[in-house]
Formats: structure tokens, sequence, C-alpha cells
């Protein structure tokens, strides 16, 4: 991750989503075939949620890491 404290580059802002919102839907769809449930609204709908909701965590921990890769710490002076 290169983007500076509070702010977020193209690349790392779609890496993130992409991952969170995968990883999230994935999980999902395979306990909802485990369940042997069938696909509607109401069985993807939480599946759905918890794929923003990650898009969302990560999204704000870049926001939150500066191009060092630490939390809550603003970037580097330049000497």
């Amino acid at each position: 991750m290169k983007s500076k404290f509070l702010q977020l580059n193209a690349k790392d802002f779609f890496r993130g989503l992409l991952i969170a919102i995968l990883t999230a839907i994935i999980t999902g769809l395979i306990d909802i075939l485990d369940n042997g449930a069938i696909f509607t609204w109401v069985t993807m709908k939480p599946v759905l949620i918890a794929g923003i909701s990650a898009a969302l965590s990560y999204l704000l921990k870049c926001l939150a890491t500066n191009s060092q890769d630490q939390m809550f710490k603003r970037e580097p002076l330049l000497t």
C-alpha cells in the first residue's frame, strides 16, 4: 500500500474493494450451499451486507494507514 495517511489511491481502493467483497460473498455462498438453501433475496441479503461491510472496513483501515504501513500516524517528514 502506497497511499498517504487519510488518502487512498485508486489501486488500493479497487484492490481492497474487490478482495473484501469477493471474500464475503464466496464465504456466504458456501454457507448457503452447505445449508441446502436456495438463492433468494432473503438468503442473499446478509451475504451482500457482509460484503459491503468488509469492503468499508478495509477502506477505513487503508485511510488510517500511512505510506509506511503505520496505523493512525501521520506521514513522516522528509529530511
